[in-house]
């Protein structure tokens, strides 16, 4: 397969895509002769511009593709592509339907391999066994090398773009990124201790401190911390995904959940001090090429309790974050200032 056409598929979650555009990213530069089509939300294409053997294409799965119908659409969709092969990085129930028809249309799929038992048996409660798991950028390496048929190098560069400065850019020597909610609760450290560090920050002359989120509440109280902290400020919900980007890749370090700016800020090689409660960066979703001392963990024998954060706390108060004092995550982001 001299210059192989690979159409990737992850359709969320918004830190996956993330993480799967590094990895395309790295295959393209190490495979300048083959083409990559990623299939993805429409607002992640930022992520994928700049390498001209890199395409797009955006689908809004919950508005033009639901259901059986959808993705009989979507199946079309990639047909026209004419693809040599299809990578699918996410195998959940729709890409399963989907690279079904494609397989019955003549297509070959690779699919990612999560390595379910060895998560249960990180997570369970009792007889752990802890051991740092693959991580998701060598499960979605693996899909990609059979496709392409030859090995990657995990070393070689992402080439992220170099996104142009935005309509908000720090003016101060020093810019910390704060971004303290994940998607479920038991990945955001206690708020009211997350504004210790707010408070921290916000008191150097010589520090510019952005807050990040995405939602109306998460909107509502960066507002009012901005407010209650200047000159810190809210850029929530003011920017597009290009501008955030370029403001996150002209940070000196961002504290961070295990969430999505996490991964943002990993993929424009931006310091993350990433703050971990019930879920561990050893379970393979740690940030691109991140430092291991850069995660903060409370280290409880309990934790992780959880993959994705979605699971109720054994203990019932997630002490796991609550125990973590914010003079260890600030003494951490200092080391970048």
């Amino acid at each position: 397969m001299p210059h192989p056409h690979v159409l990737v598929i992850r359709l969320s979650a918004i830190g996956d895509i993330a993480m799967a555009a590094a990895v395309v990213r790295q295959a393209a530069v190490q495979l300048p002769d083959a083409t990559f089509t990623m299939i993805s939300q429409p607002f992640m294409h930022p992520l994928f511009t700049g390498l001209p053997n890199v395409r797009f294409i955006g689908v809004d799965e919950r508005a033009d593709y639901r259901g059986l119908r959808g993705l009989w659409r979507l199946f079309r969709v990639v047909r026209q592509q004419r693809p040599d092969r299809i990578a699918d990085l996410h195998d959940v129930l729709r890409t399963q339907v989907l690279r079904g028809l494609l397989r019955l249309s003549g297509k070959r799929v690779s699919v990612i391999r999560k390595g379910r038992a060895a998560r249960r048996r990180l997570t369970r409660r009792r007889h752990k066994v802890r051991r740092p798991l693959k991580t998701t950028f060598e499960r979605y390496r693996e899909v990609i090398e059979k496709c392409v048929g030859q090995r990657l190098s995990p070393d070689a560069p992402v080439a992220a773009p170099d996104y142009a400065p935005g309509c908000i850019v720090p003016k101060k020597p020093k810019a910390v990124g704060i971004a303290p909610f994940a998607a479920c609760a038991g990945k955001i450290y206690p708020l009211e201790k997350m504004q210790e560090v707010v408070a921290c920050f916000a008191a150097c002359a010589d520090t510019d401190v952005f807050l990040f989120g995405g939602g109306r509440r998460e909107r509502a109280i960066l507002e009012e911390w901005a407010q209650r902290y200047p000159p810190a400020c809210s850029i929530a919900g003011k920017l597009s995904l290009a501008d955030e980007l370029a403001l996150i890749r002209r940070l000196s370090v961002m504290i961070s959940m295990d969430s999505a700016n996490m991964h943002f800020a990993s993929f424009v090689g931006t310091p993350v001090v990433s703050v971990w409660g019930a879920t561990h960066p050893c379970a393979g979703f740690y940030g691109w090429q991140q430092a291991p001392d850069n995660a903060v963990c409370a280290g409880l024998p309990c934790s992780p309790c959880s993959i994705y954060g979605n699971k109720p706390c054994f203990r019932r108060d997630y002490r796991c974050l609550h125990s973590i004092p914010p003079a260890a995550i600030i003494a951490r982001a200092n080391t970048f200032l």
